[in-house]
């Protein structure tokens, strides 16, 4: 049986680790788990930040042995441009929707993508979009 911290790190390097081997992303992309200053003066744009999953965990026989939980990973997507933003925002949810059998190997079943919001500001000379949206899993185990 899997605890909470274990399933979460678990869903996330499921992802991460998918998105980064599989590669069919048509841009050079960076995927990181957090987002700060330091991060976009050294690599700069694209971006890709898979944010640490929230897990509700539910446990379904009375000894604990087996758990229903629904994983839920938000996703934002940096880039300089609006159009190359959307671009990047559809091929990384392509990607996760192609790899969905993928991720069966972890547990993680009935994948669900969902927007979440978007969002642009001023860096400097540069305008920054950003595109989010939730992956929501079932992981039963």
């Amino acid at each position: 049986m899997a605890n909470k911290n274990t399933l979460r790190t678990n869903a996330w390097d499921a992802i991460y680790t998918y998105l980064k081997t599989t590669d069919p992303i048509s841009v050079p992309t960076k995927i990181y788990g957090s987002f700060n200053s330091k991060l976009v003066t050294s690599v700069g744009y694209p971006l890709v930040i898979i944010h640490t999953p929230n897990v509700s965990f539910g446990k379904l026989t009375i000894d604990g042995s087996l758990v229903n939980s629904e994983v839920v990973i938000n996703i934002d997507v940096y880039h300089t441009s609006a159009q190359n933003c959307k671009v990047l925002a559809d091929n990384v949810t392509e990607t996760l929707m192609t790899g969905r059998k993928a991720f069966t190997s972890n547990r993680l079943m009935n994948m669900n993508i969902e927007d979440n919001d978007n969002d642009s500001w001023e860096e400097g000379m540069k305008k920054i979009h950003r595109i989010g949206f939730n992956v929501t899993f079932r992981y039963v185990g």
